[in-house]
This record gives C-alpha cells, structure tokens and sequence, in this order.
C-alpha cells in the first residue's frame, strides 16, 4: 500500500511559536520503518521541522496520492492533525486516516466519538507494530479479524469501539534501526536557537518508560508503568550504526538515563573503546548522579546533561510527586560540574496550582544562582491523562469536556490575571537577567572551562563564525516572552 506519514506542526498562537531544538520524529520514523520494511510504499514529512504550511502538505499528500495516512498525534499538534485530516477528506474521502501516539492512545473514546467521520482509527499506546498489523488489515480483511490487532479504535455504526491493549515492545533489542532515508531534511543540534556547530544530529533511544510517578507527566501511564531498556551491546550497536550514516551529535530522548546504571556503565565502556567521533546528549533525575559513574559518562562522549530540577520549593516538588530535594538538585550540578559535562541546563516549571509568587521567584533565583551553564523556564502545562490533569479535575477546577483537545495552562485556573502577568514577568527578567552584565562574574569563571573544553572551544569558533545569526539569537533570547510550556512569543504589543 501508498502510505503518508505526517508529523503535525505544534499549535500555536497569533505571533507565538515553539522555540528551541527540532527534533526527529523517532516515533512515527520507526513507525515508516517497519511499514517499509513490510513492503509498503511510505513516505514522511515533519511538518513540524520543515515549517510547512497546511497547504504545502495537502499538496504533498496529492502529489504521492496515498491510500492511509498516518499522523503522529501529540496533544500539542493534536488539532493540526484534525485539520489536515478534514483537508483530506474534503479532497479525497477514500483516503484511510489514522492517528496515533499519545493523544490518541489517552483520548481515543473523544476523537472518534468528534471526529470519527473524519478519523477512520485511533491507535493507541506505544507499540510501533500495530500499524503494520492494521495496514495487514486493511489490505486482506477476509484473513484477519479487526478485533484479532491491539491497541486499536473505531467508529462503526455511530459506536466508538476499542480493541484490547497491545502488548508493548518489551524486548527493544529487538526494534529495527532507523531507515533515515525516510527524513527529507537534515537536524542540526542547537540550543535554545543558538546552532553549536556544524553537526548531522539525530536522535535515540536506550530506554522506555519511567518508573516515577510525577503529577506533571504521562510517560509511565503510556508506558504502562512498565520500564524496559536495551541492552549495552545493542545500544553500541547502534552507535556504529549512526556513525556510518554520518551522525554527529545525538540526543537521547529517554526521560531518565541513569534508571540502570549498570547498564549505563556497561555501555559507556564498551562505547569508548570503538573511539567514535559521536557527541551524545542526555536528561537525568538529579539523584541518580555520581562521579564515578558520569566520569565514565563524560570519558565515553557526553557532552551535556539536562536536569529535571523542575522548583526550588519542596512544597511544589511534593505535589509533583518528585521525591527530591532542592539540596540534591545543588549537589547533582556541583557533581555534574566536577565530573566536567560540558554543558549542565537545568529544566523548571513555573506557575504549579497556586504556586506563589515568592515560590515563582525562589525557583529563578535558584536557576540563576545555581552554577547552571544554562535553564529553560517553562510554564506548567496540562492535558489529559496526567495525575495533575486528575486532581484539577477532581477538585471542579478543570472541565474536561471543555478542555480535551489541547495543554491547558494551570495559572489561568488557579492564579488571578495580575499573577500570571507577574510570573510571566518575572521569567522574561531571568532571561534578560541570564545574558547581561550582571552575571559577568559567572561568564569569567567560565573562560577557564572554555579554554580546557574541546568541545566548547568548538562551539565558540562556530559561534564567531557565525556571529551575526548568533548575536540575532542572543538579542531573541534576552527579549523572549513566555506564553506556555516551550511557547514564546516576541511580540511586544
């Protein structure tokens, strides 16, 4: 079959948009991969990366003229995808839509009971074969039953019907590498908008799931609360794998690295000794640090770590369910330092239910003052199917009915409009505060780190070898203004 996989561009406001790194489509690319592998004809577009118009990708649709269409489907680009199916349709109703990732998998009794005359199948949870299985379906429907394939959803005779769960992948040594010739451009590794170097940047995958429970995230409920990892051989294997098609820079999007640091240790051992020219990116929880285990990590080509810090205050960091302390957030950048990662960043959220504003203000005092090279300040986002998203709706503070199809941001049901101006204030000040003279005690006691880092080295010549871009970039970021989670807008009316 003629298969069409779109990555939907994110919603967003009037002179508002997503700011930061674009990242790969690593879902719905394994999703391509497979397909292709089966003997499908597939093609992909990110919208999201190669900021298409809605027009530019009804254009692309026609031109291959598919028989499905596959979207990836988070909340955040939930709607686009609800417009580019109804653009569909209105062009060719024969065309087989089908949505899947998150929000499909959290709200497909909502989206076919809405859409269901424009969304022919939701698939749900995060097993990349289900697809396959529904493509083997549709094709020869006479030799499988519909109810026989997991994890899928439907419409039929104005009743919205669920298959049971699909099992998930549990053995991740066994997924396939990525078929990179289904991505039509090329990733570079950036931050916040300032490119570091000329790299070929992809991204990767050494675990699935969480074994956490934070208030403010689904990943375990996605995953079923069930934590899985590769293992070290596989992932090196990977790694070379990478290297041959030319790969860089690369980012793991696990939301905690070191869950098995066992296994961390094993792979970065064994990943030192193939001497690759790789600079990898990962995201830990600031109690699982350890010096001898992130010398081991720095040794075999980490460049950088992002902390989940999230506040300052443990009245908040309680009702995110965390179970850290700001003191360990401290410790884990003073490790982090001593273990010398290039780059330590630390991620917070701001505006929690009735969150104050002398808690707002601990929480960027802390990123300020933190010994942070840098921080991402976002504003506390909901949707379905997070523990947060429950407890707003439990306590009449949150209608779901209303509020379904999008991120919702907390402040505006907890806080007055004078708060949310003070908070959002306050943020765009730690930006401007972050890239000023203030701090040019903290930009001295870098120069050493710079002087001694290869790689920051690197990054500075690039960055005067593209000072007016990078000089543009830092003018953007002193004057961003936030409008939601890793939304800004520069408009200053």
């Amino acid at each position: 079959m003629k298969i069409a996989l779109i990555n939907p561009t994110p919603v967003v406001g009037e002179n508002e948009k997503y700011y930061g790194q674009s990242w790969p489509p690593l879902g719905i690319l394994l999703v391509g991969t497979i397909l292709k592998a089966r003997g499908h004809t597939v093609k992909l577009l990110d919208q999201a990366s190669n900021d298409f118009s809605f027009d530019q990708v009804i254009m692309w649709i026609k031109k291959m003229d598919p028989q499905v269409l596959g979207m990836s489907a988070m909340t955040m680009a939930f709607l686009s995808s609800i417009k580019i199916a109804l653009m569909v349709k209105a062009w060719n109703p024969k065309i087989i839509i089908v949505l899947g990732h998150y929000h499909p998998t959290i709200c497909a009794q909502e989206i076919l009971e809405k859409y269901g005359d424009t969304v022919d199948y939701c698939v749900r949870g995060e097993n990349e074969y289900i697809m396959a299985d529904l493509l083997e379906y549709l094709e020869h429907d006479s030799n499988k039953s519909l109810a026989d394939i997991g994890g899928v959803s439907y419409k039929k005779n104005e009743i919205v019907k669920h298959t049971p769960e699909a099992s998930l992948s549990k053995n991740l040594d066994e997924l396939p590498f990525f078929d990179f010739s289904l991505l039509n451009r090329t990733y570079h590794h950036n931050l916040a908008g300032i490119e570091l170097m000329n790299s070929n940047f992809m991204g990767a995958f050494f675990s699935r799931g969480c074994p956490y429970s934070c208030t403010y995230c689904a990943v375990s409920r996605f995953s079923n609360r069930t934590f899985r990892v590769k293992s070290p051989e596989k992932m090196v294997e990977e790694f070379l794998y990478l290297n041959s098609k030319g790969f860089t820079e690369v980012a793991f999007v696990d939301d905690n690295f070191i869950v098995n640091p066992k296994k961390v240790l094993k792979f970065c051992k064994l990943l030192r000794r193939e001497k690759l020219d790789i600079n990898w990116h990962i995201e830990i929880r600031v109690d699982s640090t350890s010096k001898p285990l992130l010398d081991h990590v720095v040794a075999a080509g980490c460049k950088s770590i992002n902390f989940g810090i999230e506040s300052a205050n443990q009245r908040i960091l309680n009702y995110y369910n965390k179970k850290i302390t700001p003191h360990q957030s401290m410790q884990a950048i003073k490790t982090a330092k001593a273990a010398k990662i290039d780059f330590v960043i630390g991620l917070f959220m701001l505006g929690a239910p009735f969150e104050t504003l002398t808690e707002c203000q601990n929480t960027i005092h802390f990123a300020l003052n933190s010994d942070l090279d840098y921080f991402f300040l976002n504003v506390v986002e909901v949707c379905p199917g997070i523990p947060m998203w429950d407890d707003l709706v439990s306590r009449n503070i949150l209608d779901p009915t209303i509020c379904w199809q999008t991120s919702t941001r907390v402040m505006d049901l907890t806080h007055t409009e004078a708060q949310r101006a003070i908070i959002l204030n306050m943020i765009k000040e730690a930006y401007k505060e972050f890239i000023s003279f203030k701090r040019i005690g903290w930009m001295l006691k870098t120069i050493p780190e710079i002087l001694t880092s290869p790689y920051k080295r690197r990054i500075g010549i690039n960055f005067l070898k593209n000072i007016k871009n990078g000089a543009q970039t830092i003018v953007r970021l002193r004057n961003l203004q936030l409008s939601g989670f890793g939304k800004f807008t520069t408009d200053k009316t």
